[in-house]
Formats: C-alpha cells, sequence, structure tokens
C-alpha cells in the first residue's frame, strides 16, 4: 500500500496550500471533503467533492481530489481519469500545484492501454522536476513508465495464444476468468493458495469481516486477513469463511496475509508484520506460527513473500534489503545436507531492477521460475515473467504476455501442471468487482449451452425480404431453417464451437452456400453476422454473384479481426439490437461465376443479360467438380476419419469412371509445433488420402501429393480456428 499512503499524504499537503477559487457553497463543501479526506473517510469525501464540482465545475482542487480518491482503488482508476484532465485544464495559468495530475493520468492511461497519451503526460510531469536528488527517484520512475507505454505493442500485438507457450510450452487458447462474487469483493482480494487438490481456497482480503473491521488509518482500508473457500460436487466456492483464527495469533495481530504452501503441503507460510512466518499442518490443526527469518540470519527486514522448489532444496524470497538494485529485489536460499538454509543471495540485475519484483513461483522442474516485476517493461503495473535457470545462469526473463498480463497489477502466479489449471492475482479493470481479485486460468474450458446469432440479410446493399437461410450442423446433420422478415433481420439458436455448412437464397439471386464456425464460448454472448449478396458485373450483364459474411463473432482481439465499426453495415445491426459489448468483426467474401464450373454447387451458368428484371439460365449438372470436399485431421494426426469415407468414397467412384482426370492432393497443417515436422506432417496427410483413394480402386498414375506445412491458412491460427488449417485438399489437375 506504500503508493496509496504516498499519495494520501500529498493530498494532506494540497489541503492545506491551495486556495480553493469557488462561490461559498463551493467552499463549505471542500472544507468537509477535506475533513472526511482527513479522517480516511473517502466515501463520504468523494460525495462532498463531487457535490462541490456541482456547484462549481471548474474547482481545479476538488477535480483533482476526486480523481485521486479514484486512483486509490486499483480497478477504478480510470474513473479519474475526465477529473483530472478537468484540474488540469482549470489550474490558472503559471501554477503548477497541481501538475501531480499529470503524473497520475500517465497511470490512467495506461490501464486503459492509451501509451501515446500516457507519454505526452509523463512528459510534462518531467518538465516540472528538478533532476537532483529529491526528485531522482519519482525521475528515474517516469522514465521507466515512458519506457513500458513505448514499448507495449510489441507485447499486446502477440498471437492471444502465445502465453500458453511460456506457460507448458504450446500455443493453445488462454482462459482467464473471474472467480465471482462469492470469492471477490468490492475489496481487494490476492495471495491465493490452493490445497486439497485445487477444493480448497485460501486468499488474503482487506473486507469489513477482516480484523474485526478494524481499519489503517494511513489509508482507510481494512487491515489485511486470511480467509478460505471450500469447492462444492458442482465446482462452486463456498462463501468464505476465516482462516487466520486456525493459526494462534493474538488478538492484536493485525495485517495477517497468505503467502505460500510448502511442496508437500504440510506447511504453511503466511506474512505478518513485514515477516514471513511458517505454521506446520498436524493432525489436530494448525501449530503456533514460528518467524522463518530466525533461519535466515542475513535478512532481517521486510519479507512479503517466498515460495519454496518443488525439491525442498531451493527458497525463493522476497526484500527490500540494503545493498539490492531497488525497491523489492528477489533473493535465493538453498538447503544443505544438515537441514540449514545458506544466506540469501541477489538474484542479479538480469532478474532485479531498480523497481519491484515479488510473487516468485518455481514450477515442477525446478528450474523454471515465474515471478512479478515493474522494471522489466510489460503491459503496465506488475506483469508475470519466466525466467530458466540454465548452464549456470537465470534466462532472460520473458514477459508471459496478455491474457495474463494486463494494463494493471498482475501478480502471484501459481499453476499446476496436472491439472493444467493456475491462478493470480490482478487488479485489471473492467474484469473485477472493484479492486485486486483473484482470477484462475486454464487452456480449455466448458462452453455454454447455445449462442443466439442475429442476422441480417442483404441483397444489391438493401434489406432482402423473405431471404431462406439454413444451417447444416457439419457433424449431427441438424439443419435449422429461418426466414428473414421484412428488414432482412433473422436469429437462430446455436451450439458453441461448432461447425456449420449454410446457404442463403435471396429473390433475384441464385443459392449460395457458405461455411462458418462459431467460437468457443466460456461466458453467455450474442453473436452477429451479415450475409450481403451483390452481382458482379456491368449493370446490363450479370456476370456472377458475390456473397460477403461480416462475422461479428468475437468479444475480444482476435488476429485479423477489427472493433472499429466506422463504415461497416454490422453498424446498425448491433444499434438495432442495443448492443454495447466490443464486438470484433471481420469480412469473409466467396464468387458465384455464371459462366464457369461453381466448386460449391457442381453447376454451371453462362452469363445472364439485365433486362429489367433478373434472369438465369437452366442449371446444368457437371459429371465431376473441379475441387472436392476438404478432409481434415486431428492435432498431430493424419488418420482419416470415418466421417470423411462416404465423400472420398464417391470421389473413387467419379474418377474410376474418368480414368483420365487426374488429382492432386494437399496437405496443410495449423502453425502448431516447429516447421520442419509440420513439412513431415502434412506429406503424411496427403499420402493417407492417396492411399484411401487407391485402396478404392483409383490409379496410382493419376494421384500427385505435397505437403505444404503451414502455408495458405484458410482460417486464423488463434487458437480456435486452427483445427480448419489441419486439412488435405483435392483438385482436379487434368
Amino acid at each position: 500500500m506504500s503508493k496509496n499512503i504516498a499519495l494520501i499524504t500529498l493530498l494532506f499537503l494540497l489541503s492545506g496550500s491551495l486556495t480553493v477559487s469557488a462561490g461559498n457553497d463551493d467552499k463549505s463543501l471542500v472544507r468537509k471533503a477535506d475533513k472526511a479526506f482527513k479522517r480516511a473517510d473517502l466515501g463520504t469525501a468523494l460525495q462532498y467533492y463531487k457535490k462541490a464540482l456541482a456547484v462549481n465545475p471548474q474547482d481545479a482542487y476538488a477535480s483533482f481530489q476526486v480523481g485521486a480518491i479514484y486512483y486509490l482503488t486499483d480497478s477504478s482508476r480510470v474513473k479519474g481519469i475526465p477529473f483530472f484532465e478537468n484540474a488540469i485544464k482549470n489550474t490558472p495559468h503559471g501554477q503548477d500545484t497541481i501538475i501531480d495530475a499529470y503524473y497520475y493520468l500517465g497511470n490512467c492511461y495506461i490501464l486503459k492501454k492509451d501509451y501515446n497519451k500516457a507519454v505526452e503526460s509523463f512528459r510534462v510531469y518531467l518538465s516540472h522536476l528538478v533532476n537532483d536528488r529529491t526528485d531522482k527517484a519519482i525521475i528515474q520512475e517516469v522514465q521507466n513508465s515512458i519506457g513500458l507505454a513505448q514499448s507495449a505493442h510489441a507485447i499486446s500485438d502477440r498471437s492471444p495464444d502465445s502465453a500458453s507457450y511460456y506457460i507448458m510450452g504450446l500455443y493453445q487458447p488462454v482462459y482467464v476468468k473471474n472467480l465471482g462474487p462469492l470469492v471477490n469483493s468490492p475489496n481487494p482480494e490476492y495471495a491465493e493458495i490452493l490445497l486439497n487438490h485445487d477444493s480448497t481456497l485460501i486468499y488474503t482480503s482487506r473486507c469489513p469481516t477482516s480484523q474485526h473491521g478494524k481499519r489503517d488509518y494511513n489509508s482507510g482500508s481494512y487491515f489485511e486477513d486470511i480467509f478460505y473457500c471450500e469447492k462444492d460436487a458442482n465446482g462452486q466456492w463456498s462463501l468464505p469463511s476465516l482462516f487466520s483464527n486456525q493459526l494462534h495469533f493474538g488478538p492484536q495481530r493485525y495485517n495477517l496475509a497468505s503467502v505460500t504452501l510448502s511442496p508437500d503441503g504440510k506447511t504453511l507460510f503466511v506474512f505478518h508484520e513485514g515477516e514471513v512466518y511458517q505454521s506446520a499442518k498436524t493432525a489436530t490443526g494448525w501449530t503456533y506460527p514460528k518467524r522463518l527469518a530466525k533461519n535466515i540470519k542475513q535478512i532481517h527486514k521486510f519479507i512479503p513473500s517466498i515460495t519454496i522448489s518443488p525439491d525442498g532444496k531451493k527458497l525463493f524470497l522476497v526484500s527490500d534489503k540494503k545493498g539490492g538494485y531497488g525497491g523489492l529485489d528477489l533473493y535465493m536460499s538453498t538447503l544443505n545436507d544438515k537441514g540449514i538454509w545458506s544466506d540469501p543471495a541477489n538474484m542479479g540485475p538480469d532478474i532485479n531492477t531498480p523497481f519491484n519484483e515479488d510473487g516468485p513461483f518455481m514450477m515442477p522442474d525446478n528450474k523454471t521460475l515465474f515471478f512479478s516485476s515493474k522494471g522489466h517493461g510489460g503491459l503496465g503495473g506488475y506483469d508475470i515473467f519466466k525466467t530458466v535457470y540454465e548452464n549456470g545462469k537465470w534466462s532472460k526473463p520473458q514477459n508471459v504476455g496478455a491474457p495474463i498480463n494486463s494494463t494493471a497489477d498482475d501478480i502471484y502466479f501459481t499453476y499446476d501442471t496436472a491439472l493444467k489449471k493456475g491462478y493470480l492475482s490482478s487488479s485489471r479493470i473492467d474484469e473485477g468487482y472493484g479492486d485486486m481479485d483473484i482470477y484462475s486460468f486454464s487452456f480449455n474450458c466448458d462452453n455454454v449451452a447455445k449462442t443466439t446469432l442475429y442476422a441480417q440479410a442483404l441483397a444489391g446493399g438493401k434489406p432482402a425480404a423473405a431471404a431462406t437461410v439454413s444451417l447444416t450442423e457439419a457433424t449431427a446433420q441438424t439443419v435449422l431453417n429461418t426466414t428473414a422478415d421484412t428488414s432482412g433481420m433473422f436469429s437462430l439458436e446455436l451450439k458453441p464451437d461448432t461447425k456449420y455448412l449454410g446457404t442463403v437464397k435471396a429473390p433475384g439471386f441464385e443459392i449460395t452456400n457458405f461455411t462458418m464456425t462459431t467460437p468457443h464460448q466460456c461466458d453467455v454472448y450474442n453473436l452477429y453476422q451479415v450475409l450481403s449478396l451483390k452481382y458482379l458485373g456491368s449493370d446490363t450483364t450479370h456476370t456472377g454473384q458475390q456473397l460477403t459474411l461480416e462475422n461479428g463473432f468475437y468479444r475480444t482481439n482476435r488476429p485479423g479481426y477489427s472493433n472499429s465499426r466506422d463504415g461497416h453495415p454490422i453498424t446498425a445491426l448491433l444499434t438495432s439490437h442495443s448492443e454495447q459489448g466490443d464486438v470484433w468483426f471481420k469480412d469473409t467474401s466467396m464468387q458465384m461465376n455464371y459462366n464457369q464450373t461453381l466448386s460449391d454447387t457442381g453447376k454451371v451458368h453462362a452469363a445472364v443479360a439485365v433486362n429489367n428484371e433478373v434472369k438465369t439460365t437452366p442449371a446444368v449438372q457437371a459429371t465431376v467438380p473441379s475441387k472436392f470436399p476438404v478432409v481434415q485431421f486431428n492435432l498431430n494426426k493424419y488418420k482419416i476419419e470415418k466421417e470423411y469415407h462416404p465423400a472420398l468414397d464417391s470421389l473413387a467412384k467419379a474418377l474410376r469412371a474418368n480414368r483420365k482426370l487426374k488429382i492432386q492432393i494437399s496437405g496443410y497443417c495449423d502453425a502448431t509445433g516447429p516447421i520442419t515436422l509440420n513439412m513431415v506432417l502434412s506429406l503424411q496427410r496427403a499420402k493417407a488420402v492417396a492411399a484411401y483413394l487407391r485402396m478404392k480402386g483409383v490409379k496410382a498414375g493419376n494421384i500427385k501429393v505435397e505437403g505444404k506445412g503451414i502455408s495458405d491458412p484458410v482460417a486464423p491460427n488463434d487458437g480456435t480456428h486452427n483445427y480448419l488449417n489441419r486439412r488435405a485438399e483435392i483438385v482436379v489437375i487434368n
């Protein structure tokens, strides 16, 4: 809480030094607000400052105070932006009394990912500082923040499934989920410990029931206390209960916090008054806590966090001991044969920075360490990093990236390799319940039961009244049919994470086929789609038609998707449904030419002359399509699933009847795994299809095969659509 105490101290100074230039009503309200603020009653102070602003919106001091109170609550900081901006706008020219508003604005802009504005604010703030001993620390901090803001895009632009690679070595989607209102509250919850195979949660909270409701006078926050929850048969967490009363601390032991659990699960470590204590689990409960520092003679100062390696031979601790690199540093101690810990050694400048490092956690391999840092760059606040001990030294820390990291503080990372599930504490904005919250993360999640597609059909840029749409579930062959209303609108209940084969028919247009896949959905949200049909050719001659699908299928960023609504037909659709979510979408299109064989319908059309009304020539069935159904494969496999046998049997029959036809089979992979192995696997997939066709009587000389690795993807390798790229395509080459 040091940052909050420093801010409160600044505000006390401001309240005594600023002159409030306002009417009497305004001054009276500000005086009441200041009194409430000085006794740490921030809620009452906030109300009075806002009332003062209602009387005088140009009151720079009241604006600054409102912004500062919001700034004190991590997840509400961004609410302070308009108030800090107002304070700057209305500060008399030549006075820089509230120049600190630029500092807080810069940090708030980082939370909003508005990195350019953050840099501007920080630079203005720096211009008012003197580079002497007094300002040296804050100058260094602000310069670090500027560097972070300038380099954050390199991390935020990564593939959304890259975080899993840093954790487990595979590219998979990462699902981060708030533990919900039974565990989290408007107050801070953090420093989670999992016991009994993920069925018991011990954590720290500053809530009204902490330490019998007593508050820290300096910050106004409740004192820290330790709670626990149990998971029921349905995987839901119970209401929290107090845990600290099991640890035999005295009645005046304020600020008790959970830290970690020993690898064998028998020793619990807790934080109290700047030090870590340990308590052993017995048949009758937990033993009286003992100071860990008794066994670590070198360090006697602030130790907020530790972790022990799974083999029990290494102890990693956090300390602000004099002689470090600045702020909190990571230290390591080793256990000798006599069971005595060595003097902790600073882990060095490759790990530690002039800023804080905290929250260490070691993986079961006893060499991979995760920790949080404010000094290695990132997205903002504390970010989680990974380092590996190899060849006698620790590797350069790697930022795990989003969605594990956010623009706010992300700390206390833990991960269970057996369950493939982890936890962290985060003050990320727009996702929590008011302050630091506890989140879980995993690489899979249960789909919601159903998702609703809201769509509109357009023909020639106008609503396609009475357009008919059919969607067939690719595996179950379940068919859904609907007809658009007079506005071209329709809706369907679909399954998440499911491939559908669709057709759309609008008056004056031929039936057009398309394919779409609904996303994996951990949480319920609506999908949106616009199907736009238009003619190809001139106004007098239609040579074909084009179908464009605008899919608003995601609520978070995906490669190739955009959330800019300007000029998109989907904008009106979202507005008509009062959609307020951050919907990401992109266009895909397909063409139907009237004068050549169609790959999706097998029909041949001639160009159509237009004389006031649309005409089409009768369809003629082609003997053999020019492109055949795609065969898809499971991850890292080249076995052909039975669902593709009927289509390949039909193809074999057509090829036996047309022995002069030659085909080429191209195998492909998604972006998972090494490139060299993907080249081999893609060729194996092509050969598997060729072998099946030869078994069905197709001449070997009529088949060519090739492996194309990860080239020519038909879908983004975003963890959700990768399976579409694990395929083999068949085309006629003669």
